[in-house]
């Protein structure tokens, strides 16, 4: 396993104290809560956290598990997401991690400040300049990390049962936490992800204009592909296979350092799924995933090593439940891949072996296979590179040496 050659910038002993709290009554309804928790100093001043919780009954007075919420850019703490998890009997919480409270509509163009603010985020790590505990990077995860011990000491809860999801940057600070707060059970990565260095998105931009040696230090400090290596927790890693920010390349790579760690990793590809809070959320793979892992209930399906031979390619699979389709999804050329053309073709179920089989249409492309399950619920095999482009062996999309 990867050993960090550095030490992390935070104080995790210090971090996994439950923070001081402050009521925030005006921004209350109904029974999920508001409130402020103090986070770390910015520039020798006082900051709080401002967020959400809610804490369902628990079912004859058992502890109730309960998900951290992480948002991304142009977003805040979401009530309707805190109330959503509630629904399905999770306690939740979600912050706000660029010093805003709500607006009237929960989200608009310009959320109101407050005056406990610390850093406002700025376009790719762009304040790398600065002390490390003066950007933003650096106080996001600690605020994120604050509302885990913050949700945990609630009696309600069972902290043996936490675990974590983010939408684009809040998803690059799920990867993230996954390998350093290594008190969650699981952790639900949507469209966000690690290698954000590597070129070919407006993340690796912000790293390219970056003068070499500081490339290199805001990659080891705030990459998530620093610490997935050490992550221990079982992740779904949930994206579109056009994502108007984050590639496959550097999505499927993340999934698989992560995998590495744990054999009960997810990569979930879906073709045409937008990038928004509304569509994240949308994805039921997300809830059912958190009741594996907190609830024993019927996990994804498990898909085994994809193998090619001439133009047949082969899936092993494991479920719980019973499997409706398979598809194989096959792109001529992914390189531009925001307008990538990802067709689908059928995949035939041998369900007395539990294998998918299906033939590559063409030659000299990328395909990946989609599993889906009764509940609709669908997992995805990496993305590969045809076998015949490379005569001696198939080689693939990410580099996974």
């Amino acid at each position: 396993m990867l050993v960090i050659a550095f030490e992390l910038p935070w104080n995790l002993k210090k971090l996994y104290e439950a923070p001081e709290l402050f009521t925030a009554p005006s921004f209350e309804s109904d029974d999920i809560k508001a409130v402020f928790y103090r986070g770390l100093p910015y520039k020798g001043k006082e900051t709080r956290i401002f967020a959400y919780y809610g804490i369902p009954k628990a079912a004859h007075g058992r502890k109730v598990p309960a998900v951290v919420l992480v948002h991304g850019g142009a977003g805040t703490a979401f009530k309707m997401w805190v109330r959503m998890w509630m629904d399905r009997g999770y306690a939740a919480i979600a912050m706000d991690l660029e010093g805003h409270v709500p607006g009237p509509c929960d989200e608009q163009d310009e959320l109101p400040s407050h005056t406990w603010s610390g850093p406002v985020k700025p376009r790719v790590f762009n304040d790398y300049q600065l002390p490390v505990q003066d950007q933003w990077m650096y106080h996001a995860v600690a605020d994120v990390i604050l509302a885990h011990s913050l949700i945990r000491s609630f009696d309600e809860v069972d902290p043996t049962q936490i675990g974590i999801t983010g939408i684009s940057w809040g998803g690059i600070i799920t990867s993230l936490l996954a390998g350093v707060d290594d008190r969650f059970c699981f952790a639900v990565p949507v469209y966000g992800c690690g290698f954000l260095h590597e070129p070919g998105t407006m993340y690796g931009d912000g790293f390219s204009a970056m003068p070499e040696q500081e490339a290199e230090r805001v990659r080891l400090l705030w990459d998530p592909s620093s610490y997935l290596a050490r992550s221990q927790v079982p992740m779904l890693w949930l994206n579109g296979s056009n994502d108007t920010h984050f590639s496959l390349h550097i999505f499927v790579k993340s999934y698989v350092l992560n995998k590495r760690c744990h054999a009960n990793s997810v990569l979930s590809i879906h073709p045409g799924l937008g990038h928004s809070y509304e569509e994240g959320w949308a994805s039921e793979e997300i809830s059912a995933f958190a009741d594996w892992a907190t609830q024993a209930a019927p996990g994804l399906i498990h898909l085994g090593e994809m193998k090619q031979q001439g133009n047949e390619v082969t899936v092993t699979y494991t479920s719980e439940l019973p499997v409706r389709n398979a598809k194989l999804y096959w792109c001529n050329d992914p390189t531009e891949w925001r307008t990538a053309n990802w067709e689908p073709y059928e995949a035939f179920l041998h369900e007395e072996l539990s294998i998918v089989k299906t033939i590559l249409p063409h030659a000299n492309g990328s395909f990946f296979v989609n599993v889906t399950d009764c509940r609709g619920l669908t997992v995805s095999t990496v993305v590969m590179t045809d076998a015949r482009v490379n005569k001696t062996e198939k080689t693939s999309l990410i580099n996974q040496q």
